[in-house]
């Protein structure tokens, strides 16, 4: 049996932490996803982001917007079925309130073979539909040489007062 080659590779904990510190993110508030597992051992090895962990991805969500609203930098760090479960949540704080909410979003399930669209699991393939029909702005991270999806989604979530997603295409390395 021939393996398809990957569509998504991994992006290392590091290059993402990196762009943290280069965002000066202040918090990063977690819903802990086995598919960021490094990422989030990382953050908890290091004493310049703060890492929060919270039950729920609506709870996150709303302590971002207190965070924000006092004066920090935060960021969340999600399941993308978790986002699907919170959509009431980012529609309430991030869009109609125009909370900055940025998301760094894991692809819990993906093939990562096939693109997401491509994916069997209804909770992979339909999340771009999902973001399209919310007019969601999401910037995947497929490879390495995707890495600046992470500012450019931070800076777009601060541009338009509202919510911005980082697709997390393989788990974290």
């Amino acid at each position: 049996m021939v393996q398809a080659e990957p569509v998504a590779r991994p992006v290392s904990a590091e290059a993402i932490l990196n762009e943290l510190y280069d965002l000066r993110i202040s918090h990063v508030i977690n819903v802990p996803d086995t598919h960021q597992r490094t990422l989030l051992k990382a953050l908890s090895q290091q004493s310049r982001i703060k890492l929060l962990t919270a039950c729920t991805e609506d709870e996150a969500i709303a302590i971002n917007a207190g965070l924000w609203i006092g004066g920090l930098r935060p960021m969340l760090s999600i399941q993308q079925v978790g986002l699907l479960a919170a959509l009431n949540n980012v529609k309430a704080l991030a869009m109609d309130a125009r909370i900055p909410t940025c998301m760094l979003v894991g692809y819990f399930g993906r093939d990562v073979s096939l693109t997401a669209r491509e994916n069997p699991g209804r909770g992979v393939n339909l999340i771009e539909p999902t973001l399209d029909a919310w007019r969601i702005a999401y910037f995947p991270i497929e490879g390495p040489e995707d890495i600046s999806a992470v500012s450019s989604a931070y800076r777009h979530c601060l541009e338009h007062s509202g919510a911005s997603v980082v697709l997390i295409g393989a788990p974290t390395a």
